[in-house]
This record gives structure tokens, sequence and C-alpha cells, in this order.
């Protein structure tokens, strides 16, 4: 049977569009436009851009959103043909119901609400769900996935480090609210108040909001930073180990799949 042209360009589109484990051009280049887009969202949001160059940045977006909305409607049109999804106009709006259509719509309408409301502008602040979008980035989804698998595979260990992390916490809170409490009530008065001074030492943060004035204070506080070290490498290191030994696997699959 003869295909026409239309049928062509709705296959074609569908084979482009469709999630599968290959990028096409096609989505890499939705990615990139969804990356230029949150860079617009995102300088949109500072006053001295904005007063000099808003009219640039309500252009680009107007154009983002239209190449986001004829993908919108590519996707409504091509949906049927996905052999997972229903056929005709039922196909179409089981599509337009899924989470990451929806993600799509909110993502195009504060800018479609501004054209019609300047006064919202902030809104289009909410184009930062785009973000969300990513994760139809077949690398973005296999990352995830080694990230899960590694997670999984050490979580016997990673919950050895949380409860180092929160030994060292409570001893270090508890402490420094026996040696600090006096001289700085307000600081130091109570054990959860020396727990958020004892967080911010241990994860190497030192905002210096808080710290300790007496010398066994401080002694204690050198201890709790390079305790606070500890806290940091260890989950990373275990991590670091899942990732390898997830991408091992994965590799060596791979290997036995072309084998066989």
């Amino acid at each position: 049977m003869t295909q026409t042209p239309v049928t062509r360009l709705r296959q074609t589109l569908f084979k482009l569009l469709q999630d599968d484990d290959r990028t096409t051009v096609l989505e890499q280049a939705i990615g990139l436009l969804i990356c230029v887009s949150i860079v617009l969202a995102i300088l949109a949001t500072e006053p001295a851009i904005r007063a000099h160059h808003l009219y640039l940045l309500q252009s680009l977006d107007l154009g983002l959103a239209i190449c986001f909305l004829i993908e919108y409607i590519a996707r409504l049109w091509v949906a049927p043909l996905d052999p997972s999804n229903r056929k005709g106009l039922t196909g179409a709006l089981h599509y337009a119901c899924s989470p990451i259509a929806i993600l799509d719509l909110i993502a195009i309408a504060p800018t479609l609400i501004g054209l019609i409301t300047p006064e919202l502008y902030i809104l289009r602040v909410i184009r930062l769900v785009r973000i969300g979008r990513l994760g139809r980035s077949n690398r973005f989804r296999r990352s995830l996935r080694h990230f899960h698998r590694a997670l999984y595979a050490k979580r016997n260990e990673l919950q050895i480090s949380s409860i180092y992390t929160a030994v060292v916490l409570l001893i270090s809170s508890s402490i420094m609210y026996i040696v600090e409490a006096s001289a700085q009530p307000e600081a130091f008065g109570s054990i959860p108040r020396c727990l958020w001074w004892s967080i911010i030492t241990v994860t190497t943060v030192g905002y210096g909001d808080v710290s300790p004035v007496t010398t066994v204070g401080k002694i204690v506080a050198s201890f709790t930073a390079i305790a606070g070290i500890a806290v940091i490498a260890i989950p990373i290191g275990i991590i670091s180990s899942g990732f390898s030994e997830s991408f091992s696997k994965s590799g060596k699959n791979q290997n036995d799949q072309i084998s066989s």
C-alpha cells in the first residue's frame, strides 16, 4: 500500500521523537533549546539585565515557546503511532494527560500568559520546570540508572556512614553545649542550637555566624572540623565505588550480548 506524504512525514517524526535508547538529532536540538530557555529564565530574574534587554528576552522567549509548542503538537500528532499507546484521538488525549506532556504545557503557559498580561512576566520563572524535561535525555536516564544502582548496591555502607555522621553531630553538639552554653547562651544555649553549628562545621560550610570563644570550645571545634572531612569523604568514596562497579557491569553485559 502506497503511503501518502503526510503519512511518511508522521512516521518520520515519530522515529525522531520516540524515546528509545538512541538520541536523534532532533532530540539533541530540543535538548539544546531547553538549556537555552533555562538560561534565559535565569537571566530574566536579574533586574539589571531585564531593564536593558527586556525586548530581546521577550523575543527569544516567544521564539522558544513557539518551537516548544510545535514540538508539543507534533508529539500529540504522532502519539497514536506508539505501539504501547492507544490509536486515534484517544491516543493523543492519553499522551496529553501524561506527566511529561503536562510538564511541557506548564513550561509554555507562562509565555502565552505574558503575551496576554505583560504584568505577569514574573510568572515566566515557571519555565524552569523545563529542567524536568532533560529527563528525556537517554544519557541522563542511563546516568540516573547507574546512580540508583550505585546507591542500592552500597546501601549498607551508606547506612554505616550515616550512623557515623549522626554520632559525630550529636557528640560535637553535646560537648559544645557543655563548654559554650555559659559563654554564649544565645548561640549554644541548647543542644538543638549547637546542632546547627555542628552541621555547618561538619559539612565544611562554615558560615561563621556562630563560633566558639572559649579555649575548650575551639579545641572541640577543631576536632569536629577534622571529623567533618571523613563525613564528606567516606560517602563520596562509597558512591564512586558503586558507580565504577555499575559501569563495569553494564560494559560486561553489553560485551556478553555482542558475543552471543
